[in-house]
């Protein structure tokens, strides 16, 4: 089967949704002749009519792959013809920059059928994307990867060099993003959000409400955990895209998960509530970082995570935040997509397929 010409298929988190860096690049890309096609497990209202809809893992799907000169994905491929020597593969990769040690770093917690794909997918790649010199080597030395790395940024987080639209809700928002364990527990989550919202009232903020986002791992199952949601306490688990949410937010409580990294781009406010840290790093996976050296405050309970908002230094915190930018040597500046859609229009001139 031919590469059809300025042909893009784009797939995130293995057709689950529609988000993460490929939605801004496919979004850049709609008015630049080219066609998108996205490959999705289900339809996706979210998702522009302009782009080309496919079941994820079909027949269908195998055919668009294989007449496509880019493929654009965020994480490593599972199902996919064999790629030819003309075509292109971009890897966003699904995080600017991460806490816990992935890949070749945590090869032996792995599973063995992961590190083969992993190796495969890494062969196949011909561009990774990055946002810091930190991700850059981690990329090079970590990833099995010899391909080019474009330090371009991370096209998901250009939004938050944007005023997010908050001009008709005067309402806060903190939300709540932890990651997920491995046993599926949540014994170790917040859930007296109560008191997290009378905190923030307390200094005088204002009407708060807190968003609930859980890991995609656990949303199925989320009626049967112990979450109580009400006016105030809102499940957003089901949102499709986080970066819309950490934008609109005014505050981060996370523990482990990336999406710290994201709130240190915006620079806003990020806390982390860590009950289980030491149990965390022993069962789990080791850390990139010791979370001291991060520049989030951390809390081991209830009461030291209200004490860190009534007690927040933000001149401190934004300090700390900027030495840890230069300690990773950030390449964000909100041009991110501009420059790797420019990227993809240098691929894509002069190509002839035969």
């Amino acid at each position: 089967m031919p590469i059809e010409k300025k042909k893009i298929v784009f797939t995130s988190h293995h057709g689950n949704g529609f988000g993460d860096s490929p939605k801004y690049i496919a979004l850049a890309l709609l008015d630049k002749g080219f066609k998108l096609v996205w490959l999705v497990r289900q339809k996706n209202q979210a998702i522009p009519s302009s782009i080309q809809q496919v079941e994820y893992g079909t027949k269908e799907s195998l055919i668009e792959l294989a007449t496509a000169e880019i493929w654009i994905d965020n994480c490593r491929k599972r199902l996919y013809p064999p790629k030819k020597k003309k075509q292109v593969y971009i890897q966003t990769w699904h995080s600017p920059l991460r806490l816990k040690k992935i890949e070749r770093d945590a090869e032996h917690d792995l599973p063995s059928a992961y590190v083969m794909q992993a190796k495969q997918d890494a062969k196949m790649c011909d561009y990774m994307i990055s946002g810091s010199s930190f991700s850059t080597a981690l990329y090079r030395n970590s990833f099995w990867f010899d391909g080019e790395i474009l330090e371009v940024g991370t096209p998901r987080c250009d939004l938050f060099f944007k005023a997010p639209n908050r001009s008709l809700d005067r309402t806060k928002y903190v939300l709540y993003a932890p990651t997920f364990r491995e046993n599926s527990s949540t014994d170790a989550y917040l859930k007296d959000f109560e008191r997290i919202r009378v905190a923030l009232e307390g200094l005088g903020y204002g009407e708060w409400k807190v968003w609930v986002r859980l890991h995609p791992n656990l949303r199925q199952g989320a009626a049967t955990y112990d979450f109580t949601f009400s006016e105030d306490v809102i499940d957003m688990s089901d949102y499709p895209d986080i970066q819309e949410l950490l934008n609109q937010a005014d505050w981060l409580i996370t523990d482990y998960s990336s999406s710290m990294f994201d709130q240190l781009i915006a620079r806003k406010r990020c806390i982390l509530y860590v009950p289980d840290e030491v149990a965390y790093q022993r069962q789990e996976r080791a850390f990139y970082f010791k979370l001291d050296e991060l520049p989030f405050p951390k809390s081991r309970t209830i009461q030291e995570l209200e004490q860190v908002i009534i007690q927040w230094d933000e001149t401190k915190y934004q300090k700390d935040i900027a030495a840890f930018q230069a300690r990773v040597e950030t390449y964000e500046t909100g041009q991110a997509t501009q420059k790797v859609v420019q990227k993809i229009q240098e691929i894509c001139i002069g190509d002839s397929y035969v």
